[in-house]
């Protein structure tokens, strides 16, 4: 989708402590085969509760959208997204971190956006509709994560570990740090079965899930091959890709910064460089390599990453990308103000 005048006007994040690879090899967490393959440095693991992630990164982008003349009050629309346990069992997280910052008092209903790992873009997208219909003028996203024990941060999914961390963004029209030209998100639910694997549905949860041993299931009884799923994925990035890029007009070569999800070294060129036959200017590669995979946080947290440290340079284009279990793809193109 094609949007004429939205634009992210704060970001925010925060980490755990970083931690030396070395350390978990050391104390048998990790194989140093696996590490030396995805590449990983170190990996941000925190102390503080998910939705207290949120909240520290949610002031970040609250300050920085109020500079520049944003305000977040009331009638703002509050999206909070996240891949794992938030601190308590059923209680509505999204409203407490509301409550944290926004106030007492709000219009509508805060929601939690369920999207995996796509939180981040998925966020982003129902925000920008919401504006563009006129329903709101502004949206807040928030999003917080913490894979600590029973999860296993090191090998819950192939390619990557789990760091811990939140992110931020408020979302308003007429002005901010990056204007948002395009969002395109794709689903192919043939690869629905890849976190599913052969498990019964149960009445309530028990334990930890393995979703090594769902993904060996599905390719062993899905009906699709592992090349198979490879050559789907790589199919709908590039679709997502080429589709966003010619609604906001843009060619892949214009990209100055391609950013992704939080991934090891051989994901990253197989699921986003191998599809698009595509070698970036600028990445966060080397960034996610000594954090981890921050669930649906890596894109905004991406973001307040580059702004930060001062490196979004005007007139910049900014192709950000994102998949989820699901299977969910997504693209979006952002610019900065020249």
């Amino acid at each position: 989708m094609r949007f004429p005048d939205i634009w992210i006007a704060g970001t925010g994040g925060t980490l755990g402590d970083l931690v030396p690879i070395e350390q978990a090899i050391a104390d048998g967490s990790y194989s140093a085969d696996v590490a030396a393959a995805t590449g990983m440095v170190s990996v941000a693991q925190a102390d503080a509760a998910p939705p207290e992630l949120a909240v520290t990164a949610g002031r970040l982008a609250i300050k920085e959208a109020a500079e520049r003349g944003v305000e977040v009050g009331p009638s703002t629309l509050h999206l909070h997204s996240h891949s794992n346990f938030q601190g308590l069992d059923m209680w509505p997280v999204a409203c407490w971190i509301t409550k944290e910052l926004i106030g007492l008092n709000v219009e509508g209903q805060p929601t939690v956006v369920s999207a995996a790992s796509n939180g981040s873009l998925t966020s982003l997208e129902l925000a920008a509709n919401t504006l563009l219909a006129g329903q709101r003028d502004t949206a807040l996203i928030t999003l917080g994560d913490r894979f600590a024990p029973p999860v296993d941060r090191w090998y819950l999914s192939p390619g990557m570990v789990f760091g811990d961390g939140g992110a931020a963004a408020v979302v308003a029209r007429e002005r901010g740090l990056l204007r948002l030209h395009s969002i395109v998100t794709e689903t192919d639910a043939a690869l629905e079965g890849l976190s599913r694997g052969a498990e019964p549905f149960t009445a309530s949860a028990d334990g930890q899930p393995d979703m090594r041993k769902r993904t060996r299931e599905f390719l062993a009884h899905g009906g699709i091959s592992l090349s198979e799923v490879r050559r789907r994925s790589g199919e709908r990035t590039a679709s997502v890709v080429g589709r966003a890029l010619a609604e906001a007009e843009v060619e892949l070569d214009d990209v100055d910064w391609f950013i992704t999800p939080f991934v090891g070294r051989a994901l990253f060129k197989d699921s986003f460089l191998r599809p698009l036959r595509f070698t970036p200017r600028n990445t966060l590669l080397e960034t996610g390599l000594t954090i981890g995979h921050l669930g649906p946080a890596d894109q905004l947290y991406a973001l307040a990453h580059l702004a930060a440290n001062d490196l979004l340079a005007p007139g910049s284009t900014l192709l950000v990308l994102g998949t989820a279990m699901g299977f969910t793809f997504s693209a979006a193109v952002l610019t900065v103000p020249a």
